[in-house]
């Protein structure tokens, strides 16, 4: 009795096992991307942008790399947290003391909240980081975007889907 239930230990194990590594391969490679774009703010006369960036995964995100345009660094990349309800796009940024803005490396993207979180982090008055958005500047239009980040210890590149907003700027020049 005793070999046969060795087998069937070792059989479980090497099942737990498939099983831990098809859920592992599903959350990091199949599940789609876990940075989302919110919505876009463009300064045309400046060649300047913000894209907001929603985490919709499980664990931090790193941004690591921002590059426009077919692989050009910008001439300036900035993460931009707001620690209220506040968007990061529009104007006035610079002036609203619930938004910062820093170098792209500098805070981790944390997963969103859902809406009743934000409003708790609110009412206890704490600063946490609630919404981000990229700032981008560069010498001329930015026509795409690539951002290279790092989720659950591996690093990924990524197109950022803009969609219409692109073919209608550069088609209108």
């Amino acid at each position: 009795m005793k070999p046969k239930s060795k087998h069937l230990r070792r059989l479980l194990y090497m099942g737990l096992g498939l099983l831990l590594s098809a859920i592992l391969l599903f959350l990091l490679f199949l599940r789609p991307t876990p940075i989302k774009v919110g919505g876009f703010t463009s300064f045309t006369d400046e060649n300047a942008m913000i894209f907001e960036v929603i985490n919709e995964g499980f664990a931090d995100v790193e941004l690591l790399d921002v590059r426009v345009n077919d692989g050009m660094k910008p001439a300036k990349a900035e993460l931009g947290v707001s620690y209220s309800l506040h968007l990061v796009g529009g104007e006035g940024l610079d002036e609203d003391p619930d938004i910062e803005f820093v170098d792209i490396r500098e805070v981790p993207l944390k997963p969103e909240l859902m809406q009743d979180e934000k409003r708790a982090a609110l009412d206890q008055g704490s600063r946490i980081p609630l919404n981000y958005g990229i700032r981008l500047y560069n010498d001329e239009p930015i026509t795409q975007i690539e951002v290279k980040y790092k989720y659950g210890g591996i690093t990924f590149t990524r197109e950022m889907p803009m969609g219409r907003f692109f073919r209608d700027n550069v088609s209108s020049k």
